[in-house]
């Protein structure tokens, strides 16, 4: 499989939810979820990348080799470690095809020169999934369901702000999605924590210890917009 998206929209936890899910239908026996990147599968000498990448799929037998920006493993120069690694791969997905699930990750438009570097990696792959950003409104969702793991409460004027931070950012290219979210909370926290040290003990509540107010939220008047596309709707 082939999962391609921008960063922070989840593509590592629906793979782990993948295997989890093909365990609990019997489709795998162990559900074993194995990630790796360039570092785990390119060695430093010649013959020792080889090894290294069938070590992880005798890892990952009877679940999910996820192998995170696989781009990476495409170099400049051909007959490199980077295409052993990749030959390998290959050969290793023919020979576990019944025993290993392997899903390549990365951005769109690298992931391409990835697929073609070898001519028998395309042909091997079944299914193709891309992972859009999320809408404002999805990512409103997010903070709520972050902030009340967190055992929080956030303001309406919190979350308006929020909001409109995430509209300025949803027309950028690469902003983060998830993760743009989690660093947004992250420093209302302290934000909130920095507010309240000005505060006698007395009056500190439990409340206002969880609950995020708009002046917690982190300036976003720097914020770029992306300039629209014009065209025809295509």
């Amino acid at each position: 499989m082939v999962f391609t998206g921008n960063p922070g929209t989840a593509r590592t936890t629906v793979a782990r939810l993948f295997a989890q899910m093909l365990k609990d239908e019997k489709v795998l026996p162990t559900g074993q979820f194995v990630e790796v990147g360039r570092g785990d599968l390119i060695s430093d000498h010649v013959g020792g990348t080889a090894l290294l990448v069938k070590e992880k799929f005798r890892e990952a037998q009877g679940g999910v080799l996820f192998i995170d920006e696989a781009y990476s493993l495409c170099d400049d120069r051909k007959n490199s470690f980077g295409d052993e690694a990749i030959s390998t791969i290959v050969q290793e997905m023919e020979n576990s095809r019944d025993r290993v699930i392997v899903i390549f990750a990365g951005y769109p438009e690298p992931m391409k020169e990835f697929l073609d570097r070898n001519p028998g990696m395309s042909s091997r792959i079944a299914f193709r999934i891309n992972f859009d950003d999320y809408t404002v409104e999805e990512l409103c969702e997010i903070t709520k369901l972050m902030v009340s793991k967190k055992e929080m409460s956030i303001t309406d004027g919190a979350m308006e702000k929020l909001r409109n931070a995430y509209w300025k950012v949803n027309r950028t290219s690469d902003f983060g999605n998830g993760r743009f979210v989690r660093k947004l909370l992250e420093e209302a926290q302290m934000n909130l924590a920095e507010r309240l040290l000005d505060l006698a003990d007395p009056d500190v509540s439990r409340e206002m210890l969880t609950t995020i107010e708009e002046i917690d939220i982190p300036d976003t008047t720097t914020l770029t917009e992306k300039p629209m596309k014009l065209g025809f709707g295509f």
